[in-house]
């Protein structure tokens, strides 16, 4: 199997589907959006700059707040290097698929195996050069 659009395709998925699910999955909810404010405004007071998130007891949101586009699905099934980021957001949405369908969930190298991975930015001193 090993590309995207086969396994799609052979589970019935469409791209809609994923894109709808990942966008549910993927929304911010108020615990989030608290978690996220209170991050902010620690960076912006100068007296708890220095301290670390896990002293003052505050974690990192679970989701951002944005599910992957129509458009990021497509390519990746047509085997376009996608992000780290993107891939992740698509199985997460693929396994919840399936596990409303009573399937059982799949890895990363059973939809992405053999595609290329997007290149990362480079680090500010190597792009100088």
């Amino acid at each position: 199997m090993g590309t995207l659009k086969s396994f799609l395709e052979s589970k019935k998925i469409t791209t809609k589907q994923v894109h709808t699910t990942s966008k549910r999955i993927e929304s911010s909810d108020a615990a989030a959006r608290v978690l996220l404010v209170k991050r902010v405004a620690k960076r912006a007071n100068k007296e708890l700059a220095a301290k670390k998130y896990a002293e003052l007891e505050l974690a990192k949101p679970t989701s951002m707040g944005r599910g992957v586009t129509v458009k990021q699905v497509e390519a990746a099934s047509a085997e376009v290097a996608v992000s780290r980021k993107v891939r992740a957001k698509i199985l997460r949405a693929v396994n919840t698929i399936l596990t409303s369908k009573k399937e059982t969930a799949v890895d990363m190298k059973a939809l992405f195996e053999g595609t290329k991975a997007k290149p990362g930015r480079k680090p500010k001193d190597e792009a100088k050069k």
